[in-house]
């Protein structure tokens, strides 16, 4: 639908007219249908956050992404969320009593203070579902399988889905960082799959540090990578070998499951860095970018305990814009 005058509104900002409007709530209502279905309760947390509060364990990078400012009725720093994921972890830990395995459901607006580099939005719907108080690898494998049914009951088949580990990742890179390697510049250049960049970022380090780096980045491809990480990492950094194992039994579950493409990416950095275990993203070939991501982010909550979490979330406009162009 046209303008009658030219309108404008900050960058990353955009309204939602027909037709779309009514296309992006039948595809929440589909999804939020397919949670309540599978057990999920639905919650609706703030909009708004105290400052301090926004992100538990994960707040300094999470308020990275915040628009803050002062609250004259409380005179304190409020920041508007830029992620539900991290608020619904807080509900399980703060507001619902119970110690048994929790399992939410929740679609509602994010602002970002930074760009997507993808389609340069600030500001989306976020539709996902969380399980709290289960740390099996069976919590995993049903988290990545409705992410997949997500996807399938909005319209979007063919579906791949991306592999990674937290925990391989953080080991690599946790050895360079303590010798001296700037962990910002470091996550770029593995980003970017960049050999040079990788090389002039780890000048410093011993040749055997650099090749542990190197060859972190160039593991992606099918199952056998597993394999193959084994045989280049393990014995630099003996620990691995359990975290890959543990890939290689969820590779196993999942295609027990579900019939679906696997992709595996050790040197996936995906989204916001708290995850603590598996990270998993949804991908199709008419999309440059994730559909659909999530992981496991045991302990995000800055209550006295560890309690496990994994989930995942989708940006309902992106989905919705694949969706109905190709139709």
């Amino acid at each position: 639908m046209s303008s009658k005058v030219p309108w404008s509104l900050p960058e990353g900002v955009d309204e939602i007219l027909p037709p779309k409007a009514i296309q992006v709530e039948k595809l929440r209502r589909s999804l939020l249908d397919l949670y309540l279905e599978s057990g999920y309760e639905y919650v609706i947390p703030p909009l708004l956050e105290y400052k301090r509060n926004l992100g538990g364990k994960a707040h300094d990078e999470i308020i990275d992404y915040a628009f803050s400012f002062k609250d004259e009725i409380s005179s304190e720093e409020v920041s508007i969320r830029p992620d539900i994921s991290e608020q619904a972890a807080r509900i399980d830990a703060y507001r619902i009593k119970s110690k048994d395995i929790i399992k939410l459901c929740y679609a509602g607006d994010v602002v970002k203070s930074k760009s997507s580099p993808i389609n340069r939005s600030r500001s989306t719907i976020q539709v996902g579902a969380e399980i709290f108080g289960d740390a099996s690898m069976e919590a995993e494998i049903e988290s990545i399988c409705l992410m997949i049914d997500s996807l399938k009951v909005i319209g979007v088949e063919d579906v791949t889905i991306s592999l990674s580990s937290s925990k391989v990742t953080a080991l690599v890179l946790n050895k360079a960082v303590a010798r001296g390697v700037n962990e910002k510049e470091l996550n770029k250049a593995l980003n970017r799959k960049s050999e040079s960049d990788l090389m002039e970022v780890s000048k410093e380090l011993d040749q055997e540090d650099i090749d542990l780096l190197l060859n972190l980045s160039s593991l992606y491809g099918g199952e056998e990578i597993i394999d193959e990480a084994k045989k280049k990492l393990s014995s630099i950094l003996p620990s691995i070998e359990e975290e890959l194992n543990y890939l290689r039994l969820l590779v196993l579950g999942i295609k027990k499951k579900k019939e679906v493409d696997l992709y595996i990416d050790l040197g996936e950095t995906l989204g916001f860095k708290y995850h603590t275990g598996v990270v998993f993203a949804a991908y199709v070939e008419e999309a440059g970018h994730a559909l659909a991501k999530g992981g496991r982010y045991d302990g995000i909550s800055d209550i006295n305990n560890h309690r496990p979490a994994v989930g995942f979330d989708l940006d309902l406009l992106a989905v919705t814009s694949l969706v109905y162009k190709e139709k």
